[in-house]
């Protein structure tokens, strides 16, 4: 294939999940070597819901969580002069445990770094993914919302960063990975509104006493952020206001990436005819 690097990206409940699990079957079933990376897995480029500890840091908390030891280890990438851990694959519920809320401290997402810290933190993670894919010469990768939504969330929501701004950073790291023909799949929403309605039914809690349902997190997450506090981001037709202007900012920068992309409307849900596009624009 041409596009040795596939980025999924899009709104909450646009089907970013289940259209990148399809095209790694598709492309798997097809004999071709592919890898897919989702939200809080050990990742070669992004390190949402990671924690970044120092060598030290990270010994402390292996010495003093002897019961957790092996599934830390087995989550744990080594870096020249840091240890990134996917926290999140680690089965510890947030409120009930000490050690969740210690890796969530030492994210670099949410404001815990300064802007430029973030950026330099990521352009070097994705340059040394660029050297690994000159190594698995075969290998296609699947990015789900580890371009546009997560770095785009953290520019716009935390650090409150302007249009120009967010097209030069993701200008900037797109370049990284230039070489591999990154094809780029953005699953747009014509009404923000309905999509959000209908993830809120779908992401319903448990359990409540541990984790409130999806709707009522996003909601607090982003009339807490910044840009929720400085432009009146309330409720729930705030927080569609703000993911309308998520999305009017992504297309936009996706005009000045210069790299293959497909922009596909899911405004009808219909699953299967999404399917079909996607792989149609493989």
């Amino acid at each position: 294939m041409k596009n040795r690097l596939i980025l999924v990206e899009g709104m909450p409940g646009s089907g970013k999940s289940t259209i990148s699990t399809k095209i790694r079957d598709y492309l798997g079933h097809k004999g071709i070597d592919v890898v897919l990376y989702n939200e809080g897995d050990m990742h070669p480029a992004d390190m949402a819901w990671n924690a970044l500890l120092t060598k030290e840091e990270y010994n402390n908390v292996i010495n003093d969580n002897k019961e957790y030891e092996n599934i830390i280890k087995k989550n744990s990438i080594f870096e020249e002069d840091y240890v990134i851990v996917a926290y999140a694959r680690l089965g510890l519920h947030k409120d009930e445990n000490e050690l969740m809320k210690m890796f969530e401290a030492h994210e670099v997402y949410n404001g815990r770094v300064t802007s430029d810290r973030f950026k330099e933190l990521h352009l070097k993670k994705w340059k040394k993914f660029a050297e690994q894919m000159k190594e698995d010469k075969n290998k296609i990768v699947i990015f789900e919302c580890a371009f546009l939504q997560n770095h785009v969330n953290e520019l716009l929501a935390i650090h409150e960063k302007d249009l120009d701004y967010i097209k030069e950073y993701l200008i900037e790291l797109i370049e990284t990975v230039r070489e591999f023909d990154p094809k780029l799949i953005y699953l747009n929403q014509l009404s923000v509104k309905e999509t959000l309605n209908r993830v809120a039914k779908e992401r319903v809690s448990d359990n409540k006493e541990l984790y409130p349902n999806w709707i009522d997190m996003i909601i607090e997450y982003f009339e807490r952020s910044n840009y929720g506090k400085h432009n009146n981001i309330n409720g729930f037709d705030g927080l569609v206001r703000y993911f309308e202007t998520r999305q009017a900012i992504e297309l936009e920068a996706i005009k000045s990436l210069l790299i293959d992309n497909s922009i596909i409307y899911n405004d009808s849900y219909d699953w299967e005819e999404l399917t079909r596009n996607v792989l149609n624009n493989i």
